[in-house]
């Protein structure tokens, strides 16, 4: 290595150092500058947004989103008023809705319930008119003893 060869190198360093910082700056003037000078709306309408999409994986994009914070912010009461009812109605097949309902199983357990409290209701109109005679016998009777005593019934075991 010659004597003089480090100080060269080291005044080509400084020189690089300062040439390459100018050109960065110019650099990022002219970036700025044609930027400034763009029409975003002419660029954007110029891109083939079918070919951007294609690239876009949209699985990737709905793991991303948050269900839970969407419905959050959502104001049920206003999507209500707008659901149309009669519409949604207008549309139910009743005839598959029938067919698919077991309308005999439904009559028979409501007929069965049905028969079973009005007898269970008789019962207790029997009881209430059974109660009503007795007072009326006893008062005919003049047997102010109350109720008369229900009949013996046969062949009922003794209690010892």
């Amino acid at each position: 290595m010659y004597p003089g060869d480090g100080v060269r190198r080291s005044a080509a360093r400084r020189v690089t150092e300062q040439v390459e910082s100018i050109a960065q700056g110019v650099a990022q003037r002219v970036i700025d500058l044609v930027v400034e000078s763009l029409d975003m709306n002419a660029l954007i309408a110029q891109i083939d947004l079918n070919a951007v999409l294609a690239r876009v994986d949209l699985n990737e994009v709905v793991d991303r989103i948050d269900l839970n914070q969407i419905v959050d912010q959502l104001d049920v009461n206003r999507l209500m008023a707008r659901v149309d009812i009669n519409q949604i109605v207008s549309q139910i097949d009743i005839e598959a809705l029938v067919k698919n309902t077991d309308l005999g199983a439904i009559m028979v357990s409501s007929s069965s319930s049905l028969a079973t409290e009005a007898v269970d209701q008789g019962r207790s109109h029997a009881v209430s008119m059974d109660d009503t005679l007795a007072r009326w016998v006893s008062k005919i009777r003049r047997n102010h003893t109350g109720r008369a005593e229900p009949p013996k019934l046969p062949n009922t075991p003794e209690e010892p």
